[in-house]
């Protein structure tokens, strides 16, 4: 375990925190008539499913958002991108590992009043750049009000931190009656540690410093005040492709023809399997996507 002065070097260049405001304002304005159209799709569909509100012609957005259910994957899609979060009138959303906050751009956009916490500096500026309210250190560090959030989301964070069972609790301390914990990580049980071990992208030495398995996430929820655990798993091609250059990279300084192969074809094998196997139940997909309730 890395000591807790040392963490900071191992974020300087980390990859989540890239991006400027400049590129993401840059590609807004170069919508094309084709993703205007999507774009009434998706605000239809998420009016339909997690009632946020749309204007102007809500019937129709609605009309045209029920075409999403005809394309599982693209549903798939929008579900993870508001990362399952009905909407609530006036509701007020925290992010911790905001990054530079592009996210809560979004859910912003969609009526929410957000605000973040992360520990990089220059990603807390960024975000502000764009008029986020975002702290920046541990979420302990805060003080918080009681009940001040009605949903508190972290995307593959609870992994980072030194003692994730002490920012669960805060986490149900914020929280008001019934507000609502996402929390997505790497899923130990998956189907790519069995194979890969050593090598699986979801280890990720020295930065990850805790890792769980659907059973041990729930115990450690229950400690941490909360209860109504769901716990799905899902697929990854970015797990199965980095897992598989890890592999290949540690195969030896002239890898062979074999190596190559399979470095190039198992990921989108294996991701077929995982998919399969997932529609079937297992709980063996790549991460694991966890919503809580704060425990009366």
């Amino acid at each position: 375990m890395p000591v807790a002065e040392e963490l900071g070097k191992a974020y300087r260049e980390y990859y989540t925190h890239a991006g400027s405001l400049a590129a993401v304002a840059d590609k807004e304005d170069r919508v094309g008539w084709f993703r205007r159209i999507y774009r009434m799709i998706k605000q239809g569909y998420l009016a339909d499913k997690y009632g946020y509100e749309i204007r102007p012609g809500p019937a129709t957005f609605i009309s045209l958002g029920r075409l999403i259910y005809l394309l599982p994957l693209r549903r798939r899609q929008l579900d993870l991108e508001i990362r399952f979060l009905h909407a609530r009138p006036e509701g007020r959303l925290l992010d911790l590992g905001c990054g530079s906050g592009q996210w809560l751009m979004a859910m912003r956009k969609l009526g929410w009043h957000v605000e973040g916490v992360d520990f990089d500096s220059r990603a807390a500026q960024a975000a502000a750049k764009r008029g986020l309210a975002i702290r920046c250190g541990a979420l302990e560090q805060q003080n918080f009000p009681d009940r001040t959030f009605d949903a508190v989301t972290m995307s593959h964070v609870i992994e980072h931190l030194p003692d994730p069972l002490g920012t669960l609790t805060e986490c149900a301390r914020i929280l008001k009656p019934g507000g609502s914990l996402v929390l997505w990580t790497p899923n130990t049980a998956s189907l790519g540690h069995r194979l890969l071990k050593q090598h699986w992208r979801g280890l990720e030495p020295p930065r990850h410093l805790h890792l769980f398995a659907p059973r041990s996430i729930h115990t450690l929820l229950t400690r941490g005040g909360f209860s109504r655990i769901s716990i799905r798993t899902h697929n990854s091609s970015y797990f199965w492709q980095q897992s598989f250059r890890l592999w290949a990279r540690n195969a030896g300084t002239h890898p062979g023809y074999s190596v190559k192969l399979a470095a190039k074809l198992g990921p989108s094998l294996l991701a077929v399997l995982e998919t399969a196997l997932l529609v079937a139940g297992t709980g063996t997909g790549e991460w694991l996507d966890v919503h809580a309730c704060r425990a009366a």
